[in-house]
Formats: structure tokens, C-alpha cells, sequence
């Protein structure tokens, strides 16, 4: 939500220093970035805000309903602008929510937490339902014997790197309820790295968990067991052997945090170290090195070069050394090493990737013979350009500010057009078009570099190419004081981006907009306050999805004819970052033997709202994982309905619970890897590398099987449904029987649920539950169908309850799914009752 504000007279402080939430300056705001156990909320606001006001009783409601699974903070613009500066904060109230995954800066290189912009209604049930829809998920689900068997032997892939402490006990919760509770996903989040978390729920795994409970003498639910892991014992593969493992050991207190939190910790592994390679800011100032700083650089092998840099468009400098790579201090004693490695990438960020080749293994020596280098240390220069990364156009430099300048000359200007007074009118007009005006296409706004150089700076350059397609770039060299006093101007060098917010008037004239950067509020012009302010503006002017307009320079007339640069950190290609989903007509070029990699996103294709909404956020992070791996042909990137084409799914044991997946496969290999629980760009992007590198385990495959060309998934049955058609097929003498199992199912389940209901109101002493109300109701829960149980449990909320409110929202609807799958199973019969008559008549009259 960002609103703008108009700065009065300061009155009382918005927020009290002792409520719900936690007020954030700079200490604070460092500690919440260190959080890496919790989702953050923050509210970026100032106390003479009137709109800030309006909000406020509805922010602090949103953060007691959700306390203690979420944090929620606060940061006061007055008190702490260079905050909002660095978030691209432009009006309040503006809310972001912080997930606990770390992502590296484009422009800063520093890494820090992912954050979602929050533009839903100003109040605390909209916040509340967007944070509960959006907090990650680390719960493993246990829905067979298999699974639980793999949940003892493997944990969950956030205990990959952690110590054998961590993979003692796993914690198992068995409910009756069919989703998972925000309670539960906000522990496995809190234990991540220390111990994973399973679910098995009675309504979602066939009736495993009634049998899981059977064989742990469980009879009630829900119930928390933590049994033992791969360490308890001597036992196989899958576990510890029945005769030596620790017992099972059964929760007895409070189904509330802080006493669960409590019990799981102490039965946990430690808590995970956090490194420079993981932690937030770990790029800043004031990391403690006891080896070399190589912040920002790629250490190369032959493969590494051949995987990121041979087919990349980006400027490479290449150091080649001999020796021990990561030890001894960064600094200029030593001979053998280039000096200031991680300097000189941080001063060609945006401009230049950096690479470090160790010349004294095979490998290294080959790549340095491979581009003419006989003497170590060396500095190589690899153009920006297709087909530059070559000995033939490697430009030798003597040191790094050689290095800088050999990259700089290497940029094209194409994507800079030169202005005078004559020409600023006609780019304005062309460039800045109203919103809609021409399309999706039509750049945001038009940028204006005022400067003194005649031609433009390599940064500015490397500007264009970055947010190619987003804006549009225009450069008035020698600018004088009357064209600085016409944009109200007082000093060069000056960037100015102009948009119109109207269309223009019947007689043509176009009422502009603009922003400014500042360096009192941005910071020195770099490549990242630039990038960061451009970017900020490019949200701010086309949305989350900005991302999505950029295109190369060469689709534009740039580059020298060569492909563009891309808004990644690290190379780019000509190809657009449009993520095409995987049908059968897109199955040969999307993911074939002859292509290497394929890394599919699989997701639910439901053409509900909510599913729909969901899908359209996963498509714009899919869409920011093209971006950043441009540079990267060897990997083919596509999205797959996975909820309509469910054959593929099941083929990789991926179930719908599982939800959004990355599926990475080498074809001609035959191997698989598969990422689930995590979908960011930088966590996906992680992950191919290490599928790449030969770092991810990878599983045997008979290839991707062929995808039904016969399935019209805007209208395909999903799920239950399809399930339940699928046995109406089967002819009308099997439908009893069906329905029959369905019966004796939700029976099971009732039992179930009655179970954990009373135990529910025993805990709370004796209080009145959905049950009681069923109970009372003219019909016993074992006569009702599903649907009426679903109606008769439907809960009662008070106007301030607003997880209740959350929980009714969804029991609404699986009422209107469970609705729709009578309706189906009763078309089904329907349909096959007349194909049986049909049937019977023919065989009659012959």
C-alpha cells in the first residue's frame, strides 16, 4: 500500500513503544534481517501521516491476530529515511512483507532478505489473509509409509549441510484437519535447520494418518510425536531399527506456540550458524574474514567458463592466478595474486562480471592456454558482446582501473540517444506515453542524463542496457545553464525521468510528470543508488511485473547488432524472459534430449481466483528467474499445469500438496532433481547451478512422459473431482460401491474430527465447539453427507476474530468445492446411467 502524504505539523507518536509491534531504526532493522526464522511484516510510515492514522488500528489488529507466528515492525520515515531510501519507499503507508529467504541485491550486491509488496484494502483482514496466503511452507507431508520412512531417513532439504544433532528426532503432527495451520508452518520455519517438521492429515493422505495413529497408540487429535531419526538407532536406510531406536515420544501440553516451540527446541538440533555466504549483508562492510575477500567474484573452471561465460553477453574480467585461490589476505604484497579482486567487482557491478581461474590445476591451465595466458597473476578482459569471449577480443589489462576502463569502452551506446533542444521534444513525446497509450510495451518513462562529457558514461551506458525496454534513455551532453533552468535544474551531472499520467489534451499537449534522483536521499550516483532508484520508479510505474518488459538492445536497434544485456547480475542474451508453458505442442523445444537441461515450474493451473491470483505471482517470480539466468542457454525454463497434465507430476512423485515445484531434468541423462518448499528466484537459481555444478542429487529417469494432447485444461476436472469421474466411468454397477467407500470415508473422518474437537474443548475447558453446535443439530453427524457436516461446521466469528474469520473463509471454500464435486459425481451417474440405457436399448432392438 503506498499512498502519498502531505507533511503537517508532527503530532504524537503513531505507535506506542510497548504494543504488538516493533519499532525498527537502524539497529532494529539489522536485527530483522539477521531473522531468518520468522516472516517480518513492516510498515514504512510517519507519525503526521494522516492516511498512516487511518491505518494504524487496522496494521496493529492485523498483528495481534497473527503474534506470535509473524513479527510485525514499523519504520518511522523521519526517524530513519536512509531506511525508506533503501527500500524504494515513496509515499505511506507503504507494507512489505520480509520472508526468511536471502537474496542478493542486483545493484548493491549485498544480500538481504526477499520482500513482498503488499497492495491489497487497508485493512486487517486483508493483511492478515495476504501474510497467512504467503508464508512459506517447510512441512513435510507424510502421507504414506514411504514418505514417513524418507521423512526419518532425510529430514526435510533445509537439514542438507546441517549437523548430525539436527537429524536425531523428526516431529510428526497427525490432524484431522485438511490444511496446514499457520501455528505449524511458523514452528517448521523457527526449526529450520534444526529439526524437520512432518503432517499427516486425515482428509489429504488416503487414511495414513489414522494408520500412523493406530501403530503410535494415538486416539486422539491433533497429536505432536517426535520419533526418532537416522541417528536413534543402527537401523537401514529409512530409519532406526525397531529394536534399538528411541521410543516415540507423545506431546502431552498445549497445542499453543510458545509451549510447542518450547518442546521442539529442546529436542532439536542447534541452531545454524550463519555464514557470509547465507547471511544478510554478508557483501557489507564489517564481515570478520580470516580468509581472502572474494565478495562478488566467480571462481571458473573450464566447465564454469563454458556454463556461464562462453555464450554470456556480458563483459567478463578474467584473473588468472596460480596457487591457493581463497587464502592469504586481499591485498597487494602478495605477487602471486591479483590485488582487490572483490574492489574491482563491486566498482564494475552492472557493468562487468568478475571471474577467478586457478591456473595450477588442469582445468584452470587449459582456459588460461585457451585465451593466450602464459604469465601469472593476469587480468583478461572479455568484451560485452556474442562471440567475444574469445582470445582473439580478450583485451589484456595491467591492473584493475585498466580493467575498468577496457570494460567501460566496451559497452555500447546504442541505447543512449543524444539530445539537443531541438530533439528533447520529440523524445518526450515519443518516450513518455501515458499509461496504455501503446501498448504493453511502451517504456515507463523517459530518462534524460544531464551531463558535461560529451559521450556517455560507461555507467550510464550499462544503465540502458540493464532496464533496456523498461525506459527509455536519452543523454544532453555539454548541458548549459538554460537547458538546466528549463527542468529546473542546478548542477550536472543530473537524471531526470519524465512520464505523463494523463493522455494528452484535444489539442495535443501532454502534461508531464517526473522524479528526480537525489543524491541527498539516494546517495552518490553509482551503478546501485541508480539501479535502485530506477528500479523503485519501475515498480512504482508498471507494477510488480516491470521485470517483464525488459528486452535486449537488439530487439530494439542496440547493441551493435549484438544481443542485450538484461536486467540480471550476470550476462544476458537475446532471448526474451517470457516463460512458455510446457504443452504438447511446446514439448520438443521446451524439454528435449537434444537441449540439455529442462527446469520446469510446476504449478496448480485451478482456474478458481484464488489459484488463478496465486499462479500470476509465481508466474512474475518465474519471469525474474529468466531474467537473471539470461545468460544461460544450456537451461530451458517453461511452466507446466501440473494440476491438469497430473500424470507428469505423479511420474516424479510430486503431489498436488507439493505445490509449487521446480523439476529440473537432464533428458539426455536421464537423471531428475526436484526443489520443493522454496520458490524465489535466488533460491531456483541456486539450485540449477548446483544441478549445473554436479552439487544436487539427482534420481533416475525414463525422460518427461508425453503430455495428453486431448486435455482442454480450462475446463479438465482437478483433483477429487476428476477422481470421482474417473470411477463413475467405470459403470453404474460399480457406482454403489463408490459411493459407499466415500460414505465410510467421511464417517472415518467425522470420528476423526470429533476426536479432536473434544479434545480441543477439554484444553480449553469445556468450551462450546462447531461440534456441539453439529450435535444439536436435527440429523447426527453419522447421517450427514460430507456437504451437510461442512455447513453444520461452519464456524461463528466475532467481528474481531480474525483468524476465525480466516478459518471460515476457508471452510466457505471447501463448502463450495465439496458442492461442486456432488454436482460432478451426480452428472457422472447421471451420464453414465443413460449411456447404460442407451446401451441396452441398441442391444434390444438388434
Amino acid at each position: 500500500v503506498a499512498l502519498a502524504c502531505v507533511h503537517g505539523a508532527a503530532l504524537q507518536a503513531l505507535y506506542p513503544d510497548n504494543g504488538v509491534l516493533t519499532k525498527l531504526d537502524s539497529k532494529g532493522w539489522e536485527a530483522m534481517q539477521a531473522d531468518l526464522q520468522h516472516v517480518w511484516v513492516v510498515e514504512f510510515y510517519a507519525d503526521w501521516c494522516g492516511h498512516c492514522k487511518q491505518f494504524a488500528s487496522a496494521y496493529q489488529k492485523a498483528a495481534a491476530s497473527l503474534a506470535p507466528f509473524v513479527k510485525f515492525g514499523a519504520v518511522n520515515a523521519d526517524v530513519s529515511p536512509d531506511i525508506m531510501a533503501a527500500q524504494g519507499v515513496n509515499g505511506y503507508p507503504t507494507v512489505k512483507i520480509y520472508l526468511p529467504e536471502v537474496t542478493t541485491n542486483p545493484y548493491t550486491g549485498k544480500r538481504a532478505k526477499e520482500a513482498l509488496s503488499y497492495d491489497g484494502p487497508r485493512t486487517a483482514k486483508g493483511l492478515v489473509d495476504f501474510v497467512t496466503r504467503n508464508a512459506p511452507n517447510h512441512v513435510v507431508p507424510v502421507t504414506s509409509e514411504d514418505k514417513l520412512a524418507a521423512l526419518k531417513a532425510d529430514g526435510a532439504p533445509h537439514l542438507r549441510e546441517a549437523p548430525a544433532e539436527a537429524h536425531a528426532r523428526r516431529a510428526v503432527l497427525i490432524t484431522a484437519k485438511t490444511d496446514t495451520s499457520l501455528m505449524l508452518k511458523s514452528l517448521a520455519l523457527a526449526l529450520r535447520g534444526r529439526m524437520a517438521v512432518g503432517e499427516a492429515k486425515r482428509l489429504s493422505d488416503e487414511g495414513y494418518a489414522a494408520t500412523l495413529a493406530a501403530e503410535l497408540g494415538v486416539d486422539s487429535f491433533p497429536a505432536l510425536i517426535v520419533l526418532p531419526g537416522r541417528e536413534d538407532g543402527e537401523g537401514d536406510a529409512h530409519g532406526a531399527d525397531e529394536a534399538t531406536a528411541a521410543p516415540a515420544e507423545v506431546y502431552g501440553g498445549q497445542m499453543k506456540y510458545e509451549p510447542l516451540m518450547a518442546f521442539l527446541a529442546e529436542r532439536a538440533g542447534p541452531p545454524p550458524a550463519q555464514t557470509a555466504e547465507s547471511g544478510p549483508g554478508a557483501s557489507g562492510a564489517g564481515s570478520k574474514r580470516t580468509a581472502r575477500n572474494l565478495d562478488g567474484v566467480e571462481l571458473i573452471d573450464g566447465a564454469g567458463f563454458a556454463a556461464m561465460v562462453e555464450e554470456d553477453e556480458f563483459a567478463w574480467v578474467i584473473a588468472f592466478e596460480e596457487g591457493a585461490l581463497a587464502e592469504g589476505a586481499d591485498d597487494t604484497d602478495d605477487a602471486a595474486r591479483v590485488p582487490g579482486l572483490a574492489r574491482l567487482a563491486a566498482q564494475v557491478r552492472g557493468m562487468a562480471n568478475v571471474g577467478l581461474v586457478n591456473a595450477s590445476e588442469a582445468s584452470g591451465a587449459q582456459l588460461a592456454a585457451q585465451l593466450g595466458v602464459d604469465v601469472f597473476p593476469a587480468l583478461r578482459v572479455l568484451p560485452y558482446g556474442a562471440g567475444l569471449k574469445t582470445a582473439a577480443a580478450a583485451v589484456t589489462a595491467a591492473d584493475a582501473a585498466a580493467a575498468r576502463k577496457a570494460v567501460g569502452d566496451s559497452l555500447p551506446a546504442q541505447g543512449v540517444e543524444l539530445l539537443n533542444m531541438g530533439s528533447m521534444d520529440p523524445f518526450m513525446a515519443r518516450s513518455a506515453q501515458p499509461p496504455g497509450a501503446a501498448g504493453a510495451t511502451a517504456p515507463l518513462a523517459a530518462c534524460i542524463l544531464f551531463s558535461d562529457k560529451r559521450d556517455p558514461p560507461a555507467l550510464y551506458k550499462a544503465l540502458s542496457l540493464h532496464f533496456s525496454g523498461v525506459f527509455d534513455f536519452g543523454m544532453v551532453p555539454a548541458a548549459d545553464a538554460a537547458t538546466l533552468s528549463r527542468f529546473q535544474l542546478d548542477r550536472v551531472p543530473s537524471l531526470l525521468c519524465l512520464y505523463a499520467q494523463k493522455p494528452p489534451s484535444a489539442e495535443g499537449a501532454v502534461e508531464m510528470a517526473g522524479a528526480k534522483f537525489d543524491e541527498a536521499a539516494h546517495g552518490k550516483m553509482s551503478f546501485a543508488t541508480l539501479g535502485m532508484f530506477l528500479s523503485g520508479l519501475a515498480e512504482q510505474r508498471g507494477g510488480p511485473g516491470w521485470h517483464t518488459r525488459v528486452r535486449s538492445p537488439s530487439s530494439s536497434g542496440g547493441a551493435g547488432g549484438g544481443a542485450g544485456g538484461g536486467a540480471r547480475s550476470g550476462g544476458g542474451k537475446a532471448d526474451d524472459t517470457t516463460v512458455h508453458e510446457l504443452t504438447s505442442k511446446t514439448a520438443d523445444d521446451l524439454c528435449s534430449a537434444s537441449g540439455g537441461l529442462c527446469a520446469i515450474a510446476l504449478l496448480d493451473g485451478d482456474r478458481s481466483p484464488e489459484a488463478t491470483a496465486a499462479r500470476e505471482g509465481h508466474l512474475t517470480t518465474l519471469g525474474g528467474l529468466a531474467l537473471r539466468r539470461r545468460g544461460d542457454p544450456s537451461v530451458r525454463l517453461s511452466w507446466l499445469d501440473a494440476t491438469c497434465q497430473d500424470h507428469i507430476p505423479a511420474a516424479f512423485e510430486i503431489s498436488d500438496a507439493d505445490l509449487p515445484t521446480l523439476l529440473v531434468i537432464a533428458p539426455s541423462k536421464g537423471r531428475y532433481a526436484k526443489l520443493m518448499g522454496t520458490f524465489t528466484v535466488e533460491g531456483m537459481s541456486r539450485f540449477i547451478n548446483a544441478v549445473v555444478a554436479g552439487r544436487a542429487s539427482t534420481m533416475p529417469t525414463d525422460g518427461l512422459p508425453a503430455l495428453d494432447a486431448s486435455l482442454d485444461c480450462d475446463t479438465a476436472l482437478r483433483g477429487a473431482a476428476k477422481a470421482a469421474a474417473l470411477e463413475a466411468e467405470g459403470g453404474e454397477e460399480d457406482m454403489g460401491d463408490i459411493m459407499a467407500e466415500i460414505l465410510e470415508e467421511e464417517r472415518e473422518r467425522q470420528a476423526a474430527l470429533e476426536a479432536e474437537l473434544a479434545a480441543q474443548a477439554a484444553a480449553a475447558g469445556g468450551s462450546a465447539s462447531s461440534g456441539d453446535k453439529a450435535g444439536a443439530a436435527s440429523k447426527s453427524k453419522e447421517e450427514m453427507t460430507e456437504l451437510e457436516r461442512l455447513e453444520a461446521e461452519l464456524e461463528d466469528c466475532g467481528a474481531h476474530d480474525l483468524l476465525c474469520q480466516a478459518r471460515r473463509d476457508k471452510q466457505l471454500q471447501a463448502i463450495e468445492k465439496r458442492r461442486r464435486l456432488e454436482e460432478q459425481i451426480a452428472e457422472a451417474k447421471k451420464k453414465q446411467k443413460k449411456k447404460k440405457k442407451k446401451a441396452k436399448k441398441a442391444s434390444s432392438g438388434a
